[in-house]
């Protein structure tokens, strides 16, 4: 091949390469065109979302200051600043008080026994006066047998309840005492006892007539008298007679405090004698006002039993019998 054939191919594929370049030159400036053109037109949106935003942002400003202005004409001068609201807090757990231990029952507790007082539900007194029969062989049956009880015809061991309760002594104390009473009176027996403690009127003793025997009921009666106790059930006769039952005999009387309410009997003058030396002073003049355990009209012993259907041995004639309390039944 001659140098000007060689030549014009170059200059062909010269050409060739001025037109490729060009083509693609063209392509790039069109492109370039559209994209300039596109950012333009963001450009113009910018501005125009930028200047509505400015022109919200001027509107939101003017109704602030607006409404601070009429705020502050509105308040007051020397406007405290508001203080911040305290955080509350968990008060404290309290400790829990421990229950008192009260005593559910006399169990374990022998008549005469003091309890402490704080031992004593004063709710629920009604657990410390409990009643039971009397059976053959228990410790009450062993108690009474041949002496305050005998197997007879008027009295069966089964009519009798054996009480045991509480009392305030002569000191004030809760004191253990017992009973044994006719089951027809039981329950009144038991509600009266209560009373007395609740108000606290004073009995000095209540023993089993048995733990004064003396070989027979007057002499054990006389003896439990003597050491002002009180009693209730003896099988015996009326004081004075062989053959007439007392009401004791029935387990339906009750002598209560006997020395500052003795058995009084009057002579012609009016005055009264009682056998038991250590009772002298209360067998006449008595006022229940002035002389501490003494029972007349106005004490409670006398409103209590009377309001439970029984009656007074102070309201007897001749003698007085001013500690005894009865219910007729039989």
């Amino acid at each position: 091949m001659d140098n000007n054939k060689i030549k014009k191919w170059i200059f062909g594929l010269e050409c060739v390469i001025f037109l490729l370049v060009a083509v693609m030159l063209g392509l790039s400036m069109r492109q370039t065109i559209i994209l300039n053109n596109q950012i333009k037109n963001l450009e113009s949106d910018v501005q125009e979302l930028q200047e509505k935003l400015d022109e919200a942002s001027s509107k939101k400003t003017e109704a602030q200051e607006t409404e601070l202005t009429e705020g502050q004409e509105k308040e007051p001068e020397n406007t405290p600043a508001p203080t911040e609201t305290p955080v509350p807090t968990e008060p404290p757990t309290p400790t829990p008080t421990p229950s008192p231990a009260y005593l559910m029952d006399l169990t374990g507790y022998a008549p005469g026994e003091i309890i402490e007082d704080s031992l004593i539900d004063q709710v629920n007194l009604g657990q410390y006066f409990s009643s039971s029969m009397i059976v053959e062989g228990d410790p009450v049956f062993e108690r009474i047998i041949d002496r305050s009880f005998r197997y007879n015809d008027n009295i069966a061991l089964s009519d009798l309840r054996y009480i045991k309760l509480i009392h305030r002594n002569y000191n004030g104390e809760t004191q253990v005492g017992e009973l044994i009473v006719n089951a027809a009176i039981e329950a009144d027996v038991i509600d009266i006892f209560m009373q007395f403690y609740m108000y606290g009127y004073q009995i000095n003793s209540m023993y089993l007539i048995d733990n004064f025997w003396r070989g027979d009921g007057d002499s054990s009666d006389f003896a439990s008298i003597d050491v002002n106790n009180t009693s209730a059930f003896c099988y015996r006769t009326v004081t004075g007679s062989s053959t007439n039952l007392s009401n004791h005999a029935y387990g339906l009387a009750i002598d209560l405090n006997p020395l500052e309410n003795p058995y009084v009997r009057f002579d012609g003058d009016g005055y009264g004698s009682s056998a038991h030396d250590n009772a002298q002073a209360y067998n006449n003049n008595r006022s229940s006002a002035t002389m501490p355990h003494v029972i007349d009209h106005e004490d409670l012993a006398y409103q209590l039993f009377a309001d439970h259907g029984f009656t007074w041995g102070g309201d007897w004639s001749n003698p007085k019998d001013y500690q005894h309390f009865q219910k007729e039944l039989y």
